[in-house]
Order: structure tokens, then C-alpha cells, then sequence
């Protein structure tokens, strides 16, 4: 084969500002190839463009070889999911790519596992394996909704072994669709959910990770209900993670829409339930 016939291997921006960190990765298909968390404050407007020059100079990317852009919809803050949606639709429509939007939570949950994969590599505790089966994790995302809620969803992965750690094989599958709850109503679905199962279908470890400082002593609760190992885990959302989910929804061509894709912000913001309620 000659070099003219030969594909380069694609590149892909992939953004997320669902939290106070701003995150931008550039990708080379599912390698990460420079990728930054900056804590913005949730001021995502002033430094997002600059981040994603920065990462793309780094590169040595140019804007005629993305072939693809991925993007955090959310759930999370209102301000910052909408400043990285329209500034991912805006460079999608002007490059003529594809564009994609992922879950947050679901970024935040691979964070959560990686970096608990990282720590824990003694223990080895996501990795033991029985002769007849692998066992199933649950990984429970957690974003701070205020006033005893949480942005949460419910993700499951089959973790395996070698000799030092547990090999990433795949990202975690999703159980449950991304939703705003109460904490307290959360943990008792969570356990209702386990328990409805049997012994073989049932986790052995649960992975509580994210915004959980707020929520740490209704999240302990759960272990008094059931027998799996429960591990909270307070952690941000990594931008190396988001670009591996990214990157997978692009490399398997699941594209949105430019113009109809649209932040999932789960609940109506304060101002617009305001609003509704003084139209009744």
C-alpha cells in the first residue's frame, strides 16, 4: 500500500464544563493524546476557547484534522453545560464534522473507576475473579444538586485481573438513565434494586464517586441494607475520561444532530420553575 491510500488515524476534540472544572482532551481515535482539568470556577465563557487552542497547539493538531467533536450535555451546572454545547455545535457546524454529546455522568463514573483503580491496586479488591465468573461493579455518580439532591445515574462494569492491576477492557454500561433525586430516596432505590436481584446477579462492590461530601453519611447508610462492599470516593470528573467516552460515541458514528443537539439538564432551572409557578 502506498502512503497516498494510507488513513491517517482520526483526531478528536472532546469537551466538558458540566462542573467547575473546565476539561478539554484531544484524541487519536481512543488514545489520549494531551488532555487538561482547570478549575474555572464555573466561569467557563472566559477560558474555554483559549483551553482548546492551548491543547490543539500542544498537539500539533490542526483544525482541518479533527474529525469529530465530542461534548459533556450534562447533566450538571446550567451555565456551563450550555457555554461547552453551543461552542461544541458552533465548531462542528463551521468545520463541517460530526458532532456528539455524552453524559457527564457517565465521564464522571469512568473518572470515579479509574482513579479508584489507581489507589487501590494493593487491594485488588474490583479484581477478584472466581473460576466460573467476573464480578459485577456498580458505579454510582454523584454531581451536588443542592438541597439534598443529587444529579446521579447507575453504571455497571465486569472488572477482570492480572497480576499488578484490573485491565480496562471496556467502559462501564449503563443501568439506569441519568435523573435528579433525593439522596435518601437514591440509596433506598439503589438497595430495593439490589436486593430484587439474586445472589449471582448482584454486585460485589458499589463505587459511590463524585460531588460526595454533601452526601457521605445517607451514602454509608446503604452498607447497614446490603452485602456488597460500598466505597465512596470523592473525585472530578477527568478530562482524560470524558475523551475516552467521547471518543467511543464518535468511533462508533454515533453522531447528533448539529443543530438539534441539546443540553439534558434534567430538572428546569431555578428561574424558569419560578417562572412557571407565577403563570399558575
Amino acid at each position: 500500500m502506498n502512503e497516498i491510500n494510507e488513513q491517517p488515524r482520526k483526531r478528536f476534540l472532546v469537551l466538558d464544563t458540566s462542573t467547575a472544572s473546565q476539561n478539554v482532551a484531544v484524541m487519536q481515535e481512543n488514545e489520549v493524546l494531551v488532555a487538561e482539568n482547570s478549575y474555572a470556577d464555573r466561569n467557563h465563557s472566559v477560558g474555554l476557547v483559549n483551553g482548546i487552542q492551548k491543547l490543539m497547539e500542544q498537539s500539533n493538531t490542526s483544525r482541518s484534522e479533527l474529525a469529530g467533536i465530542a461534548v459533556g450535555v450534562g447533566p450538571g451546572s446550567y451555565t456551563g453545560i450550555r457555554i461547552a454545547v453551543t461552542t461544541a455545535k458552533t465548531l462542528a457546524w463551521t468545520l463541517q464534522i460530526p458532532v456528539v454529546g455524552f453524559s457527564s455522568l457517565a465521564a464522571l463514573a469512568w473518572s470515579g473507576y479509574r482513579e479508584y483503580l489507581s489507589t487501590h491496586i494493593e487491594s485488588s479488591e474490583l479484581s477478584q475473579t472466581t473460576a466460573s465468573s467476573q464480578p459485577s461493579v456498580w458505579i454510582i455518580p454523584l454531581m451536588d444538586g443542592r438541597r439534598a439532591q443529587v444529579y446521579t445515574s447507575l453504571f455497571d462494569i465486569q472488572s477482570t485481573s492480572t497480576e499488578s492491576t484490573a485491565e480496562i477492557v471496556t467502559l462501564p454500561k449503563r443501568i439506569e438513565e441519568d435523573r435528579i433525586m433525593l439522596m435518601d430516596h437514591w440509596m433506598d432505590q439503589i438497595a430495593a434494586q439490589y436486593q430484587g436481584l439474586s445472589e449471582q446477579e448482584r454486585p460485589h462492590h458499589i463505587l459511590i464517586v463524585g460531588e460526595t461530601a454533601n452526601h457521605q453519611e445517607r451514602a454509608e447508610r446503604l452498607q447497614d441494607v446490603i452485602e456488597a462492599k460500598i466505597t465512596i470516593l470523592a473525585c472530578g470528573l477527568d478530562a482524560g475520561c470524558a475523551g475516552e467516552v467521547g471518543a467511543n460515541l464518535l468511533l462508533d458514528g454515533k453522531y447528533d444532530d448539529t443543530h438539534h443537539l441539546l443540553p439534558n439538564y434534567t430538572q428546569l432551572s431555578e428561574a424558569e420553575a419560578n417562572l412557571l409557578r407565577q403563570s399558575k
